[in-house]
């Protein structure tokens, strides 16, 4: 049958077209069925084709956030933190490539606690007793005149638990412990430090206990020379501050077994007799009748 064709627009009123074959051109009416198919297959992302941008896409920030690390593919360059920290990792495996904790490495140095493990220098030994709260504007017993920053060796306190190396942060400011001294992890067995000046200057303060736990250990020392400690030097040095009338030093000899001098510091260069006496075996305390001026007389301590 020959088609007939429309010269003019063809008004259902609302009816529907019903009945209609599958269109194969592209002005042919389209079917519901066909529409359907069509804008579901549009629907289906598996579909797309091209670029689609993720601020279009609903849940695109989401649903990645949601994603863990572990799904994610493996890095093929440095990943920078941005000087953000990586916290709560787990216990790494002794051996492999697994990040260490900072507690990690703490454990490990402490393992290491029975070698001598060098905890830098220190100005000089304070051998007499320091108030830590606030220390003055100089330090006994030979008035020594710290600037801030500095750190000293603290060897006679009265609350023994208090010896160790402190740093200077003002005259009426508290000394603190130093920093690599103020952990049980690292105040450990076997520690030691260069000593800058003072009567035991150029030698190695060792802490001599066998056991030590931070804050509770009297913490003790011996001094070092170079040469070994059968060698060490008498400890010769010149006290008097014009004020004090009790000067505590201490000595690389641990033993009672000394020899003690003092003597004018300047013309005529006599001996005088200035009681002393040994409260241990690293300590002699002198205790003169009189004022001694600043630097007066010099003393000098040696093994018998």
């Amino acid at each position: 049958m020959t088609a007939r064709k429309q010269s003019n627009d063809l008004d259902f009123n609302g009816r529907l077209a019903i009945g209609l074959g599958a269109p194969g051109n592209p002005n042919d009416a389209a079917r519901k069925a066909y529409v359907d198919t069509e804008v579901t297959a549009a629907k289906s992302r598996a579909n797309h084709t091209g670029t689609q941008l993720a601020n279009t896409i609903s849940d695109f920030h989401p649903a990645v956030r949601l994603n863990t690390l572990d799904q994610m593919a493996a890095p093929a360059n440095p990943v920078s933190m941005g000087t953000q920290k990586l916290i709560n990792l787990g216990a790494p495996t002794a051996g492999s490539t697994d990040a260490a904790r900072i507690v990690d490495v703490e454990s490990a140095l402490a393992a290491v606690a029975s070698g001598q493990t060098l905890k830098g220098t220190v100005r000089s030994i304070i051998g007499a007793n320091v108030n830590i709260a606030s220390p003055g504007a100089a330090l006994p017993p030979f008035e020594v005149a710290p600037a801030n920053g500095d750190v000293f060796l603290l060897t006679g306190q009265s609350t023994g638990s208090q010896n160790g190396p402190y740093v200077y942060n003002g005259a009426a400011v508290p000394m603190t412990r130093a920093t690599n001294w103020d952990v049980a992890g690292e105040a450990v067995v076997g520690s030691y430090w260069v000593v800058r000046e003072g009567t035991q200057a150029d030698k190695f303060a060792l802490l001599s206990n066998d056991t030590f736990v931070l804050g509770t250990t009297a913490a003790t020392y011996v001094y070092v020379g170079v040469a070994g400690a059968s060698a060490v030097s008498p400890v010769t040095s010149a006290f008097g501050n014009g004020a004090s009338t009790s000067f505590t030093v201490g000595h690389p000899f641990a033993t009672r077994a000394l020899v003690v001098t003092v003597y004018r510091t300047t013309s005529p260069w006599d001996t005088v007799d200035c009681y002393w006496r040994m409260p241990d075996q690293d300590t002699v305390v002198f205790e003169p009748d009189v004022v001694f001026g600043v630097n007066e007389f010099t003393y000098v301590i040696s093994k018998a």
